[in-house]
């Protein structure tokens, strides 16, 4: 799928989630939430648990070379939206590691260990469309669609991933008071084969389990 599609078709999910919000929100308007429009910017922050698994394969070598390297790291997320309505919200998010990578390495070649100071440094920042469905008063469950832009570290000099890619993931909220939310999510933030010369390829994903509180203004 090339980037122009993608996002083309974000757009189109961005309009079609919004109408239907719009009008669903029309003929329920006294039970579900504050007016469209009304302010609904909000603030969170939470620990996050992000692993990272890198295939990589290199035709040229006789045994082709195959290296599996699974991160594991630490992170803290912060975010920063704007609830349109009870049903649909724009988020910013951005991930840092609080520490160097937990690895494992597996090959069908004599590799050596990484050099001092790999692994050491993660992070990400995501753009979302957020549809939201609320279950009840106090608990919702939602999804996430968007662009995310991820860096991993590799060993000195070289970096294993500094790429964008779709993202998307699924949680649930509960609200503790009208402005404190705590939530549980899971987020996929690379996915996706990078092609080399001499046919070599990367195969990369990212993934996050995130829990944390947001603060609704």
């Amino acid at each position: 799928m090339t980037k122009k599609l993608l996002l083309s078709n974000l757009l189109s999910l961005l309009i079609v989630t919004v109408a239907s919000a719009d009008v669903f929100y029309d003929e329920n308007p006294t039970e579900y939430g504050t007016m469209p429009g009304s302010s609904g910017f909000y603030l969170g922050a939470g620990y996050s648990t992000t692993n990272v698994t890198d295939d990589y394969y290199e035709y040229f070598p006789t045994p082709p070379l195959s290296v599996q390297t699974d991160l594991e790291y630490d992170a803290v997320m912060l975010q920063a939206g704007y609830e349109y309505n009870p049903y649909i919200a724009f988020e910013m998010r951005y991930w840092v590691a609080l520490s160097d990578a937990s690895y494992s390495l597996d090959s069908n070649f004599a590799i050596p260990d990484p050099l001092p100071g790999s692994y050491s440094d993660f992070d990400a920042f995501g753009f979302y469309i957020k549809p939201m469905y609320p279950v009840s008063e106090q608990f919702s469950v939602y999804a996430l669609a968007g662009i995310a832009g991820v860096y991993v570290d590799g060993e000195p000099g070289w970096d294993l991933l500094n790429e964008s890619d779709f993202s998307w993931g699924l949680g649930a909220s509960f609200d503790l008071t009208p402005q404190f939310t705590l939530f549980v999510d899971y987020v996929q933030l690379f996915d996706d084969t990078l092609d080399y010369y001499y046919g070599s390829t990367q195969d990369t994903a990212v993934d996050t389990i995130n829990f944390g509180v947001s603060f609704r203004f």
